[in-house]
């Protein structure tokens, strides 16, 4: 183990966090992951992850239930769905002390405040991953391409413990960035989950045949064009040329099934609160409507009623 990087126990052992734990320990960090449905599989056969930076098969691997006596840890990682945080006070309670990093890997707006809100003893910082990874089965990912993580600080807390976030995740192989303003690192992840999560579900495509289509490809840049109305009303505007890059760079992407149309496809409740209604809500705060984003996470709520209800 690295004498100077920190510790981390990470909560969720899918695409993301079995991914960046991974990498985590091949960089020579502690590393202590709480599973559920794959705690008894990962006990016995560890953990495997499938990478174009290289194979890993990690046995024996330190996983715990929720519920086990967890040896405190310098950072929690939050690799959970946001349809999970309602669980989330209950889940960190035990392991959050004064002075413990939350670093929050979620998708959406406002999970910052709400764990600053819970747990005020501890210093909360947003870990912002670019990443195509899969969950291929229990305690099995297949990680694609990317996995950039920009980090951000809730507040001047955070400031110091970045550089060592950095060099922790450096160290495994991660190609790692820092923003200043966590509301406008927040706003440009939107800019790509809005349109192509949602998308994925409604028209039943990967990235690739959305693209590919001119009029889902017109969607989707409708779409980026409201998020960025969004994030100007909220103070973060972005730089003129920033969805046309972002467009340019999912053209290049390699066909990606985003993860609420995996979460569609498993029947599982889709991440419409975080990534659509808290954006939506922050807006009309302002006195503006986004009536393409509201109209799709209508559509997104009333296909996953209907998937769920089967």
């Amino acid at each position: 183990m690295h004498p100077t990087h920190p510790s981390f126990t990470i909560l969720g052992t899918g695409a993301l966090g079995g991914f960046y734990g991974s990498r985590l320990l091949v960089g020579g960090s502690t590393v202590r992951f709480v599973a559920r449905s794959d705690l008894d599989l990962i006990r016995e056969r560890g953990l495997r992850v499938e990478s174009p930076l290289g194979d890993q098969h990690h046995f024996p691997v330190e996983v715990h239930a929720a519920s086990d006596p967890i040896p405190p840890s310098d950072i929690l990682c939050v690799a959970l769905k946001t349809t999970q945080n309602h669980r989330l006070v209950e889940l960190l309670g035990p392991l959050v002390q004064e002075g413990t990093v939350i670093l929050n890997f979620q998708n959406g707006l406002t999970m910052e405040d709400e764990l600053a809100d819970a747990f005020p003893q501890a210093i909360v910082i947003a870990g912002l991953c670019f990443l195509c990874s899969n969950k291929i089965g229990p305690g099995r990912i297949a990680h694609l391409d990317y996995g950039r993580v920009s980090f951000a600080p809730f507040d001047d807390r955070g400031r110091e413990w970045i550089p060592r976030l950095m060099d922790a995740f450096a160290a495994g192989g991660i190609e790692v960035e820092t923003w200043p303003s966590l509301p406008q690192a927040r706003w440009r992840k939107l800019a790509w989950n809005i349109p192509f999560n949602g998308l994925s579900v409604l028209l039943g495509a990967n990235t690739d045949l959305i693209m590919a289509d001119p009029q889902a490809r017109r969607v989707a840049e409708r779409l980026m064009e409201e998020v960025a109305v969004g994030a100007a009303v909220c103070g973060v505007p972005f730089d003129p040329d920033f969805t046309a890059r972002l467009l340019a760079m999912t053209e290049r992407m390699k066909p990606y099934a985003p993860s609420m149309r995996l979460d569609y496809l498993a029947r599982r409740a889709l991440e419409i609160e975080y990534m659509y209604r808290r954006p939506l809500r922050e807006v009309a705060k302002r006195g503006i409507r986004l009536a393409a984003v509201e109209t799709i996470a209508d559509q997104l709520s009333f296909v996953d009623r209907r998937n769920r209800q089967v």
